[in-house]
């Protein structure tokens, strides 16, 4: 049936998948989370390229080569945060429309063709080919919620293209590859609490828009080309539209992904609400298909789908219940000091949970070397963190310390960024936010600059953080007064944390959180430090350039390593009291 290229082109994706999987067994033990996970996605788009390198076809070697340049772009997006170059996508859809298979017919189940003119052709394949990883990316907001809708949507496309009738070589050798890799990368793909990041979801992204256009330049029909990948991503694409329509019209936009946000302010968890949005997106999908296929093939989607989900759930219950997740995994600790192993956008929704269902008060904690080390012999400080709501770590040294005990983890979680976008979430959601803390004027300049940069935003509030006990039970009642959801408290640990502890309940506010000085970073009375000083660990020295008096709390630094040390070759005499606790 195929002939000796393509046999040989499936010798080279089985060598190349084996040479994957060695890679990730063997650099697993010596890198980073973060530093993995972006290995592996190099790996993936190396991968790529070679099997478009050897590819028979021409279409196949340009659809390949558009995907990887894709990728590429999205490795700038990566490395330059905050600046737009997502209008390069539609340039690759551009150069694939000239010079690959574009989109110039639509055949229709009846037999009847609708020929599109040349200029037409190139248009609407530019759009095409350009808008799919745009929007995965805005999907991928979420975490885990893109892998899975790419998992599941790429086996419904392909269990069509395989079923079909009619020669469809190229498109099915993309689906192949597509599904290998997919195994090859399973964790990467599947996880329930880890981002794609913008260089996969631009590279499937454009090869998912390519591969049904391969599909309709052989005459498959409609549904292949649109009916299918828009039904089944109907209802991400409709959130998406009302997002952007209200945030042009509206102060408080609905934001994206609505349905998920939906279900976790429900109760449910972060992984059974991703995997609810896809079962429904898997459904439309099947249903919108239905109206062009039999109804042997309606329940051949049907089981395709039943049969990624079953795959899904036998991985993540033999692999992440029983072995990595963990409770030492999640919630890692040190000197009583037990920290959330969580991503920013997961802790962000634990966030919106507390504040649209449970609207209790929830104390957020970002502890740093400094406050492990403070946690060894401040019995009050150590109980406020272990009943925090969420524990973000922030310091690179006690996630260098956490590493070294061999708990490492698998997202720093900045508070400065953390309450950046705590605040662009509470302008789309509308939660009120107050400030207190700081020198005169800087909590009024922090919420001044944050409401610039997120319109919409409401600060119900703000007080400098000079004032006297007696005073105390005023500004909580001013709080309280303003309605106010988030109440962030720069006072400085672990001074911050007490007042939390002590007062949050007062305030009337769901949720506090300690920021230090993070409001002077906000409003600009000081700076935070360059990339290079953050990747490197070094950002507390350059916070001691910029404050001088800090050198006090820095030269508490070298007994930290030396409890570390001790701690690493298990002659630390530190006894976690969390059971003694628990038992009075």
């Amino acid at each position: 049936m195929f002939s000796n290229s393509y046999l040989g082109t499936a010798a080279i994706i089985a060598v190349i998948a084996v040479i994957c999987v060695l890679i990730q067994k063997f650099f697993k033990k010596y890198l980073e989370s973060d530093q993995y996970y972006y290995l592996k996605d190099i790996t993936l788009v190396g991968a790529w390229a070679i099997c478009g390198i050897w590819m028979p076809d021409g279409p196949l070697r340009i659809t390949v080569a558009a995907g990887v340049a894709a990728a590429c772009i999205g490795f700038c997006q990566r490395a330059t945060r905050g600046k737009n170059l997502r209008f390069l996508y539609f340039l690759i859809g551009l150069v694939f429309s000239l010079f690959g298979p574009r989109i110039a017919f639509i055949e229709f189940t009846n037999g009847e063709y609708y020929y599109l003119s040349y200029f037409v052709s190139i248009a609407i394949s530019t759009l095409w080919v350009g808008i799919f990883p745009i929007f995965f990316q805005e999907i991928d907001e979420i975490p885990g919620l893109c892998g899975l809708l790419l998992t599941v949507s790429w086996t419904m496309i392909s269990a069509v293209i395989f079923s079909s009738s009619q020669s469809l070589r190229d498109a099915s050798q993309i689906c192949i590859i597509g599904l290998v890799f997919i195994l090859v990368f399973w964790s990467r793909h599947v996880y329930a609490y880890r981002r794609l990041t913008e260089p996969l979801t631009a590279l499937w992204g454009t090869l998912f828009a390519g591969l049904s256009i391969l599909g309709v330049s052989k005459g498959i029909t409609f549904y292949t080309l649109a009916l299918l990948p828009l039904g089944f991503f109907a209802l991400p694409i409709t959130e998406a539209s009302m997002g952007v329509i209200s945030a042009a019209v509206s102060q408080r936009p609905t934001g994206n992904i609505i349905l998920y946000r939906k279900l976790i302010t429900r109760g449910f968890t972060h992984p059974v609400a991703i995997y609810l949005v896809v079962a429904v997106c898997a459904l439309m999908g099947c249903l919108v298909s239905a109206i062009q296929l039999g109804a042997a093939d309606f329940f051949c989607l049907l089981g395709a789908v039943a049969g990624v989900f079953g795959v899904i759930w036998i991985f993540y219950t033999f692999k992440y219940k029983r072995r990595g997740m963990n409770d030492e995994r999640r919630k890692p600790g040190l000197w009583g000091v037990t920290v959330d192993n969580i991503s920013l956008n997961y802790a962000l929704s634990r966030v919106q949970h507390w504040i649209k269902n449970e609207r209790t008060p929830h104390i957020i904690v970002t502890p740093d070397a400094l406050a492990a080390l403070r946690s060894r012999t401040d019995a009050d400080y150590r109980r406020i963190v272990r009943h925090a709501g969420l524990v973000l770590p922030d310091g690179a040294g006690l996630i260098g310390a956490l590493k070294l005990v061999g708990t490492p983890i698998q997202e720093r979680i900045p508070g400065v960024e953390f309450t950046e976008h705590l605040c662009k979430r509470a302008a789309y959601e509308g939660w009120r936010v107050w400030f207190l803390g700081g020198k005169p004027g800087v909590a009024e300049a922090a919420a001044e600059k944050l409401i610039e940069k997120y319109p919409g935003l409401t600060v119900a509030g703000t007080r400098d953080g000079y004032f006297k006990e007696e005073e105390t039970a005023s500004i909580c009642a001013k709080i309280k007064e303003s309605r106010a959801d988030i109440i962030f408290v720069g006072f400085g640990v672990p001074k911050q944390e007490y007042w939390l502890e002590k007062h949050i309940a007062e305030t009337g506010a769901v949720v506090g959180m300690g920021v230090g000085g993070t409001m002077d970073v906000i409003s600009g009375n000081l700076t935070r430090a360059p990339k290079a000083w953050q990747k490197c660990g070094m950002e507390w020295l350059y916070r001691v350039i910029q404050e001088p008096s800090r050198w006090r709390r820095i030269a508490k630094l070298p007994l930290f390593v030396w409890y570390l040390i001790l701690t690493c070759l298990h002659l630390d005499r530190y006894k976690d009291d969390a059971f003694s606790e628990e038992k009075r």
